[in-house]
């Protein structure tokens, strides 16, 4: 794959133990990426420091948490987790008992009161099967990362499900650092970097793309914003011909359209990419603001749109 460098391995530390029963919960300290190197599935997080990313290694049994800096993602924390008990690639199917992969985001929380034993005292949920997922017509559900009745439990790898899950204490440690429906966390079989010249391709690919996204919407040029949707396009339950409809017929009743994106956000995963931004839509007699989602394929041509979701600000 283009632009792949060095696998990531994580350095576990032994844990210790409290009043020689349970095993206490690891909270590792990251040590720095080699220089120059970025995690390959962060390509811009926005502008706040309060934003993080969870990477999850399953073959090293880690999450690395990322956040914004100056130099681009920084890992700041690890933890240890155990994933699915059937290790051989992303889940496909219900009950395969595998740990997808790809790029997620956390829906939900439930805490103590609602859970049964087996998940600990929080657990937050994810949005498997994402919209790649159904591309690909995969299938199951309830893949959450949860804590554990055992903390123990999770010193033995691929012992779930399919969730991810880590001790009640790294839980909720992670609770400080995760936003719901804005909070990615990026499953793979083991984690890959990237020279940092990579980086800031990969960064103005996926800019270049989106503003090119925007101005043909912003301009009218129907044909020109289309070529930028796959054939297999869905999104508000709508296909790339009813959505060539719908913009047409939009833009004969708008006389003047202006599209303003800020916050972006993007994330890569080996076949597709997902950016977010705030969207200022408005026109004439038309105005809404809220977050975008782009789901973009990876073609011979570029990138194209396959998916993408609007929620607008109350």
């Amino acid at each position: 794959m283009p632009g792949l460098r060095d696998k990531l391995h994580f350095k576990p530390v032994r844990p210790a133990i409290r009043s020689g029963m349970l095993l206490a919960a690891l909270l590792l300290l990251a040590r720095p990426l080699s220089a120059g190197e970025r995690p390959f599935y962060i390509l811009d997080m926005g502008g706040s420091q309060d934003n993080c990313a969870l990477l999850v290694d399953k073959k090293t049994q880690l999450i690395g948490l990322y956040r914004v800096s100056a130099d681009g993602p920084r890992l700041v924390k690890q933890y240890r987790c155990t994933t699915g008990r059937n290790n051989n690639g992303t889940k496909v199917k219900e009950g395969d008992k595998k740990t997808p992969n790809g790029i997620y985001f956390f829906r939900g929380i439930l805490e103590d009161e609602q859970l049964p034993q087996k998940y600990g005292i929080r657990a937050f949920t994810m949005d498997y099967p994402n919209d790649y997922d159904r591309l690909n017509s995969k299938t199951g559900y309830g893949i959450w990362l949860h804590g554990v009745d055992d903390d123990s439990r999770v010193e033995i790898s691929y012992d779930t499900e399919g969730c991810v899950v880590v001790t009640n204490e790294d839980i909720l440690d992670l609770g400080r650092y995760i936003k719901l429906r804005d909070t990615p966390v990026i499953v793979d079989d083991s984690i890959y970097t990237f020279s940092g010249e990579d980086f800031e391709a990969g960064r103005k690919q996926v800019g270049d793309f989106t503003g090119k996204w925007a101005a043909a919407w912003r301009d009218k040029q129907i044909d020109e914003y289309m070529d930028c949707y796959d054939e297999r396009f869905q999104g508000s339950g709508r296909n790339k011909a009813q959505h060539r409809a719908h913009k047409t017929r939009l833009n004969k009743l708008y006389k003047k359209i202006e599209v303003d994106l800020s916050d972006l956000r993007a994330y890569q995963y080996h076949d597709y990419v997902v950016v977010s931004f705030i969207q200022d839509y408005h026109s004439s007699l038309f105005r809404s603001v809220g977050r975008k989602w782009l789901y973009l394929s990876r073609t011979p041509d570029g990138f194209k749109i396959f998916s993408e979701r609007f929620s607008r600000q109350q």
